[in-house]
């Protein structure tokens, strides 16, 4: 287990680089676009995210899946090799897509700008769909150090070309040319990767394609479901209201990007290993990495909570201000975040019942944003999305102990949670009251967050939140990344 959260660990800080490069960019794309300009920027990545998500179905996951079971190397790279076959594939389909719908997405987008800019960013998914299998096939082999390496990168390459784009010309033709140049960047440094990865053109490389099919397939479903239910307030937002409002909801729109590395990292090395373990020791790993999560998630949710006005104001500026209402709102979702629900059904192969719940999850989100949104405008969207969050949480618990057979108490440490959540809250009542005798926004934040946290970690010792050997893995994964940086 300490390997495992040692790998999680060197993603989460890969990540994290990642991300603070990747705000870096938002604020200063926030600072120097109109908000038109910055919602058009926001509704490019919102097509190619929706459409990527529907269209790789499953195939990323299933070679987390599949890959560490194959115990022939032979093997394995005509699973590499027949996946990016039917990726390609779909990247073309993509495209296609992009180019011959522009004028329908820029209509229902209300963007006429989207029509005319769609035409070169139709190029983008041919190069991103390989970029992203790449990742999923070096944590299928269990490189993690080779991803992070890769996921820096790519966003070192979207810093460098889009942001200097925008600074040098204000104009969104450029930064979609950026990220073109961007992508292709990506491209061959995944392609020169997966040179020995690939085995060569056979028809013996689709021996297997039925099973992972009845695994992907599935699953896919689901994700695409899943990856409406998370993108549906916004493109719903887009069909609603002007693309400057739009900019004002995406800045909020969002679970804290922080708890989302730390998830998406652990998930990454959690899934090669529970799909190879049995039910005890997955149960074991769940709930280890559950209790580590929340020593994370809660105080992180909770400080963040606290100062999301200014936050956004220090962030992206006065103009953006009106966006932490929306953040407020999303963050509480961050409770249920301490776990990802679906791996455990992705593990034991259950992939059609993670399509089921999707299938409930989209259809209460459809509902649900309509109606409030309707009823009390941008923020309704979020309300929905907590709400239907919650229910389908409850509907995960339900599935995991009654159709799974599969006790909640040995994958969700209930006591270890709680305490954590009191460990949270009790800091709210001094650092509050205190934060609010500071009238600088930037200094009410920075000095009122490290009041939070210096508390948080003393009561978290007291009530043995935070055990010793979480800080020894702490700084084991420190001193391993260090050491790996010098080599």
């Amino acid at each position: 287990m300490s390997d495992l959260s040692r790998q999680a660990g060197l993603l989460t800080l890969a990540d994290f680089v990642r991300f603070s490069i990747k705000t870096l960019i938002g604020i200063a794309l926030a600072r120097i676009l109109s908000p038109a300009d910055l919602g058009t920027y926001r509704q490019l990545f919102l097509i190619y995210g929706t459409l990527s998500g529907i269209l790789l179905l499953g195939f990323p996951q299933s070679l987390l899946y599949y890959i560490p079971k194959s115990d022939d190397p032979e093997k394995t790279k005509r699973l590499i090799s027949r996946t990016l076959h039917v990726v390609s594939f779909l990247a073309v389909l993509c495209a296609l897509i992009i180019f011959c719908s522009r004028s329908f997405i820029a209509h229902s987008f209300n963007n006429p700008d989207l029509q005319y800019l769609l035409i070169p960013y139709s190029i983008y998914p041919l190069l991103l769909f390989v970029t992203q299998m790449y990742s999923s096939i070096l944590l299928g082999l269990k490189q993690p150090l080779k991803s992070a390496t890769f996921s820096i990168f790519a966003i070192s390459c979207d810093f460098v070309l889009v942001l200097g784009s925008a600074l040098i010309f204000r104009d969104m033709r450029y930064i979609v040319a950026a990220l073109i140049v961007s992508a292709l960047l990506q491209w061959l440094w995944a392609e020169w990767g997966l040179r020995s990865l690939k085995a060569g053109w056979s028809l013996q490389n689709y021996a297997g394609f039925k099973e992972q099919l009845a695994y992907t397939i599935p699953l896919g479903l689901s994700l695409l479901v899943g990856v409406l239910s998370v993108q549906l307030d916004k493109l719903m937002i887009s069909g609603f209201f002007k693309p400057e409002e739009f900019a004002v909801f995406s800045l909020g729109a969002l679970e804290l990007p922080l708890i989302g590395i730390l998830i998406n990292s652990v998930n990454a090395v959690l899934l090669p290993n529970m799909s190879s373990s049995s039910k005890a020791d997955m149960a074991a790993i769940f709930s280890a990495s559950v209790r580590k999560n929340s020593i994370i998630v809660f105080p992180l949710a909770t400080v963040f909570f606290i100062f999301a006005t200014e936050f956004m104001f220090v962030i992206y500026g006065a103009i953006y201000v009106s966006s932490a209402l929306y953040f407020k709102v999303y963050l509480l979702i961050l409770p249920l975040r301490v776990a990802t629900y679906g791996l455990v059904f992705q593990a034991l192969g259950k992939t059609k019942l993670v399509m089921l719940d999707s299938l409930i999850m989209l259809i209460l989100n459809v509902i649900l944003n309509y109606i409030l949104i309707r009823t009390f405008g941008m923020v309704g969207a979020a309300i929905a999305t907590v709400i239907v969050s919650w229910f389908i949480v409850l509907v995960y618990l339900f599935q995991m102990r009654y159709c799974m057979g599969l006790k909640l108490l040995d994958m969700f440490p209930l006591q270890s949670i709680l305490t954590n959540l009191c460990a949270a809250l009790l800091p709210v009542f001094v650092v509050v009251p205190v934060s609010g005798l500071i009238p600088n926004s930037f200094l009410r934040m920075t000095l009122g967050g490290t009041i939070y946290m210096l508390l948080y970690y003393g009561i978290a010792r007291i009530l043995r939140v935070i055990k010793p050997y979480d800080l020894e893995l702490g700084r084991s994964i420190i001193s391993g990344i260090l050491k790996r940086g010098r080599k």
